[in-house]
């Protein structure tokens, strides 16, 4: 499982950079979104990857907003 975040990581980003040196408009905006990509990547592999481990949305913890009574959803509307 490591090894294929690591390799997806570093296929994002030689692509993402590849993709920036080009002189194309186009390529750059598709560098800057493969660079974002491995980004995501690399932040979310920073939680360890453990396989086997419960969701974070277990029984008993509803899985909606209805129950919070924070202004936050109301403010982002």
């Amino acid at each position: 499982m490591e090894l294929a975040m690591a390799s997806a990581i570093g296929i994002l980003t030689a692509a993402g950079v590849y993709l920036l040196l080009r002189a194309r408009s186009f390529d750059v905006i598709l560098g800057l979104t493969l660079l974002s990509y491995a980004t995501n990547l690399l932040i979310f592999s920073g939680g360890r990857l453990v396989p086997g481990k419960p969701p974070v949305l277990r029984d008993g913890v509803p899985a909606d907003l209805a129950h919070y009574t924070d202004p936050l959803p109301q403010a982002l509307v």
